[in-house]
């Protein structure tokens, strides 16, 4: 390794995703790319709605108090899990889970 520093106050903003190094990895490590997969699945259904608005509201540079997550015009609650929406509101349907969302306007 090199002891050069990239960046002082944000060490990982140059990293990017090397395809070529992640397929290597994989076919070194049997079976990494599968439990990776699953890992990835918890994680996202553990995901509540509050996490998915932050998310939301961080990319499109809104206040989170503006933004509200909806299914079939329905507003979600922010404490509901992907798992909860997933098996109350799409159980059968074929993927992806549609959500939509709404920002309200800003009271003068």
């Amino acid at each position: 390794m090199c002891n050069i520093k990239i960046h002082e106050t944000q060490p990982l903003l140059n990293l990017k995703l090397d395809r070529v190094m992640q397929d290597i990895v994989y076919k070194l490590v049997p079976g990494l790319q599968d439990i990776l997969a699953k890992t990835r699945i918890k994680v996202f259904c553990r995901a509540e709605v509050r996490h998915l608005r932050r998310v939301l509201c961080h990319r499109l540079m809104l206040n989170p108090q503006h933004v509200q997550l909806l299914f079939d015009n329905e507003v979600l609650p922010d404490h509901m899990t992907m798992k909860q929406i997933w098996l109350s509101r799409w159980f059968g349907k074929p993927s992806p889970l549609l959500l939509q969302y709404s920002v309200k306007e800003k009271r003068r």
